[in-house]
């Protein structure tokens, strides 16, 4: 299992995280951006392994456990 999840090469988080605060109306303060990217590329990191799972849309998803109502 992979222990660093590192994420796409081509992906700039920082100049994302400008751009997409900016789209938004969010300003991330610059003493806070490096920390903000660095979240960025974990989650980027995390997203690519999920894509690289194979048949990911045919698989079914787990049963929803519902407890039974205690009748007392």
């Amino acid at each position: 299992m992979k222990t660093f999840l590192p994420p796409p090469p081509s992906f700039d988080a920082k100049a994302y995280s400008k751009e997409a605060s900016a789209a938004i109306g969010l300003p991330i303060p610059e003493a806070d951006l490096n920390e903000v990217a660095l979240n960025l590329e974990r989650t980027a990191g995390f997203a690519q392994l999920l894509a690289e799972i194979p048949d990911l849309d045919t698989l079914e998803p787990a049963p929803v456990f519902r407890p039974v109502e205690d009748k007392r």
